[in-house]
Parts: structure tokens; C-alpha cells; sequence
């Protein structure tokens, strides 16, 4: 049994799993994190026998509301504003507006990729901290993406399907399936208990 901690929920594998918090291994920190390399981590990598999951996990059970703009893939209006007042100005070719937190299917897949980036470098450094959890990114053993969402109202099916759209999407380049779950995580072959701490 591997158990991981993320915020406010507990991810229990049982036998036959191995499971780490990506962003905590010695590996991210002292060869990425240290190293200024501006890369981001998927939060749990688990594998069970020649399958691999990468799970990224938003806990906004409770606070949907501050939530609500990173599920929107259009940007805020502030932002679309402050891009006509800059187009006006001089400096608009050396200046960008952009939102301050990205749309949670742009941040998965921002991850996504710096991780599978993160896996060909620990490959080629032989990192035996990694070595379980980096078979995708060399071999034809499965990767499935898993945003984990808590989103405590009622709207919560019809969020999840438009994410999972959007999911879907972000991933047909790379020959992949992914899975938009709430804290009952139906994903078929991977089964951890997710459990709440007060």
C-alpha cells in the first residue's frame, strides 16, 4: 500500500502499485527544481505492471467560486480589456497581457509535457528514483492523463464532460486518452481510494 498526500486528500494505492509525489522526489528537486530548468511536475505518477498514470489533482471542493476563471477557457474580460488599451499604445509589440492562472486543460497539458520532458532527461541520467515511472516515454507501455476535480455543486457532470472534451482534444497529437474524475475516480485499471482529511 503507497499512500500520497496532496492538500487535503490522500491517495491510497493498494498491492501491485507503485505511486510517487512527482514534485517532492529527490529527483524533481535537485536536478529540475534547483537547476532553474522552469519546469512543471504532474503531481502523482503511478504505475501497475506495464500501465502508467499521470494524475494531476485541483481540490476546489469549497472553493469553486475563486476557482471559477481557470475552468473558463475564454480569458477574463480584465484580460481582453488590457489587451485593446495596450494594442493602443506604443510599446505594444514588447508588451503581452495574459491571464494569471491558465485554463486548467492548458495547465495539465503544461505539465504533461514538462514531465514527459522530465522522464527522457531521468532516462538518459539513469535516475533509479524515476526509473519505475519513465517507461512511456521510451517504450510502448500505456500513459493515461487523470485530472482528479473536486467541484462540491451541482453542475459538476456537465463541467467534468466539457473538460473531458477539451481533454480529449489536447491530447489526439499525442495518441493518448485521458479522464476528467471527482474524488470517486471511476477510471477503469486505476483504482486508488481517495479519502478526504478534515
Amino acid at each position: 500500500m503507497v499512500d500520497i498526500v496532496e492538500g487535503g486528500l490522500t491517495f491510497s494505492f493498494g498491492a501491485g502499485w507503485q505511486a510517487i509525489k512527482y514534485d517532492e522526489t529527490a529527483w524533481y528537486a535537485n536536478q529540475l527544481r534547483s537547476g532553474g530548468s522552469g519546469l512543471k511536475a504532474m503531481d502523482i505518477l503511478a504505475c501497475k505492471q506495464n500501465s502508467h498514470w499521470w494524475i494531476e489533482i485541483k481540490d476546489c471542493d469549497g472553493h469553486e467560486t475563486a476557482s471559477t476563471p481557470r475552468i473558463s477557457p475564454a480569458d477574463p474580460v480584465g484580460v481582453d480589456q488590457t489587451r485593446a488599451w495596450i494594442n493602443t499604445q506604443t510599446f505594444a509589440g514588447s508588451v503581452k497581457a495574459q491571464r494569471k492562472k491558465l485554463f486548467i486543460i492548458d495547465e495539465v497539458m503544461q505539465k504533461f509535457r514538462d514531465t514527459l520532458t522530465s522522464a527522457v532527461v531521468a532516462q538518459r541520467l539513469r535516475s533509479a528514483e524515476l526509473l519505475p515511472f519513465i517507461g512511456p516515454s521510451h517504450s510502448n507501455e500505456s500513459l493515461v492523463i487523470v485530472l482528479v476535480l473536486t467541484w462540491g455543486l451541482p453542475d459538476y457532470a456537465r463541467l467534468a464532460s466539457r473538460l473531458q472534451q477539451k481533454l480529449n482534444t489536447a491530447l489526439v497529437p499525442y495518441g493518448m486518452t485521458g479522464f476528467v474524475v471527482n474524488q470517486n475516480c471511476q477510471v477503469p485499471g486505476l483504482d486508488p481510494a481517495i479519502t478526504r482529511t478534515v
